[in-house]
């Protein structure tokens, strides 16, 4: 039979690279769009917000029981 000329750990260390390397690069575009100012990340929703605008919408100035 012939025997493999390619050891495992070399053959795991592509398939690991292999999938490492698109994230790597992808964290590091996405990175570099933040530090330029194109990209801009919105503050976290608030649901606190908007209930008190619902309440100031819905009481004019009334009270409401």
């Amino acid at each position: 039979m012939n025997e493999p000329s390619t050891s495992p750990l070399l053959v795991g260390l592509f398939f690991v690279g292999r999938c490492m390397v698109p994230v790597v690069v992808l964290i590091g575009i996405s990175y570099l769009l933040r530090k330029l100012g194109l990209v801009v990340i919105e503050a976290p929703y608030d649901p606190d917000e908007e209930t008190n605008e619902d309440e100031n919408q819905n009481n004019s100035g009334e009270s409401v029981k």
